[in-house]
């Protein structure tokens, strides 16, 4: 910030305890003549910013935003990072224990339909049996090295070529597991507390959201069985319950005040669910009769859809047919029509700033058009 705004480059901290790794030092190692003037420009700096600042916070109007919502927020993070959160280390080790055999079991099998023993972690040698020794494909993807390209998102579209390959991928998953969660977690304990304590960010995320680091306890996996032990660890305080809460179906409700639908405003006002009575329509049945796959694929197509999912991409996603996956598509704006014409909409006014934006002199964003007089 004091780059952008000031023009200045303040002393990093880098030059006073070296790069981030095992040999980094600490502020405690440094002696008050090493560490003063840091320590002074990071107050000056942080003056200066302000006074530069506080004219656009009024500029921009976003006063209230910071003072009322922002600021108050930040002794609340606080407390919580100080609090951290508990982690069952006994249930990791269960869950390591039993993962590790499955990888193990998973481990055998991928030697045997190959033929052979190699190592599994290392893309080269995937590459080689996949492509070949069992030519999955006659035209396989390389690298400009000339390796085979063996991602997930590869694998993943040949998934349904050799049985090899899922077994692979669900190797992959597991290790990742393993290393990433299961077995880095308790290592995270701070040993005074016997909690873990994240950090989270107010303006890191473009979207304004809060994240969270040292350590990202946003990404712990929540899909699949294995991802449900891995949270099942984080427990609350002895004599406490966790409380869950969250929007309900949010971005569909947004999509319903842009587009006014009739149909999926109608769905939200009788308090309906949405994804059961999308399946319902979708596979002409009773509401009361949409089975649980029908409303997950339902649910996925729903929240999909809206963000301009293709008929590939929708059928990657639930592991369907193309066939099927138009079917959900079709389905979906058959019962929606409004938000279908509104995405259209939302494409050609997108054209046509893309064609104003090159004249300076044209103002660069107008709202969209209402799609009704009930539009706000």
């Amino acid at each position: 910030m004091a780059e952008i705004y000031l023009n200045y480059q303040t002393i990093h901290i880098d030059e006073l305890i070296g790069p981030r790794g095992k040999n980094q030092k600490s502020m405690r190692d440094l002696l008050p003549s090493q560490v003063y003037e840091y320590a002074a420009e990071d107050a000056d700096i942080t003056l200066r910013l302000k006074n530069k600042l506080e004219p656009e916070l009024k500029k921009f109007e976003c006063e209230k935003l910071f003072y009322d919502i922002e600021m108050p927020l930040m002794p609340v993070l606080a407390e919580m990072e100080m609090n951290g959160v508990c982690l069952d280390t006994e249930s990791l080790k269960e869950t390591s224990k039993v993962l590790t055999d499955r990888m193990n079991e998973l481990e055998q099998r991928i030697y045997e339909l190959a033929g052979e023993q190699f190592n599994i972690a290392s893309p080269k040698q995937v590459g080689e049996i996949l492509f070949d020794k069992l030519k999955i494909v006659e035209k396989a993807k390389k690298t400009k090295t000339g390796q085979y390209v063996t991602s997930e998102e590869v694998l993943q579209q040949l998934r349904n070529k050799h049985e090899i390959i899922a077994d692979i991928l669900e190797h992959r998953g597991l290790k990742k597991l393993i290393g990433t969660y299961i077995d880095a977690l308790p290592k995270l304990i701070n040993p005074r507390t016997g909690h873990i304590h994240t950090s989270f960010n107010q303006t890191i995320t473009a979207t304004g959201r809060l994240s969270s680091s040292d350590p990202n306890l946003q990404n712990i996996p929540i899909r699949g069985e294995d991802g449900k032990e891995i949270r099942k660890a984080f427990i609350p305080e002895p004599g406490c319950l966790f409380f869950s809460a969250d929007y309900s179906q949010i971005e569909l409700r947004v999509m319903a005040h842009l587009s006014q639908d009739e149909n999926m405003v109608e769905v939200f006002r009788e308090g309906k669910d949405l994804h059961a009575a999308t399946a319902a329509n979708i596979y002409k049945k009773d509401i009361s009769e949409v089975t649980r796959d029908e409303r997950t694929k339902s649910k996925r197509a729903n929240f999909g859809i809206i963000y301009g999912i293709t008929v590939f991409g929708l059928a990657e996603r639930l592991d369907i047919p193309r066939d099927e996956a138009k079917m959900l598509i079709d389905g979906y704006f058959a019962t929606f029509p409004q938000v279908h014409d509104y995405m259209e909409k939302s494409k050609e006014v997108a054209r046509q700033e893309a064609l104003l934006s090159v004249t300076p002199s044209m103002p660069r964003f107008r709202a969209l058009p209402p799609t009704s007089s009930r539009w706000r």
